[in-house]
């Protein structure tokens, strides 16, 4: 998990998507997994343009009327707009 006292809503958000529904198989478990290790490496970076994309996806994660299905979705985009990718 994300050690960073900023972070900590990360924490949580990443414990719902451990549990919600639609990510329980084996393969979208381990985009989970991987997800966490891309979030881990930019809220601890000190890089100057990782900061600003931890800014933009802790903003995401924090909209409570939001589906997780839509906020995942708003992750993946700003992940890919800062040329992140996912395996």
């Amino acid at each position: 998990m994300i050690r960073n006292k900023k972070a900590d809503i990360v924490d949580d958000f990443l414990l719902k998507l451990r549990s919600y529904p639609a990510l329980r198989t084996p393969w979208r478990k381990r985009i989970v997994d991987d997800l966490e290790a891309v979030l881990e490496a930019l809220f601890l970076s000190d890089n100057e343009r990782a900061i600003e994309i931890s800014d933009e996806i802790r903003g995401v994660i924090e909209r409570k009327h939001v589906s997780m299905q839509r906020r995942i979705t708003m992750i993946e985009q700003i992940l890919q707009a800062g040329s992140i990718h996912l395996p």
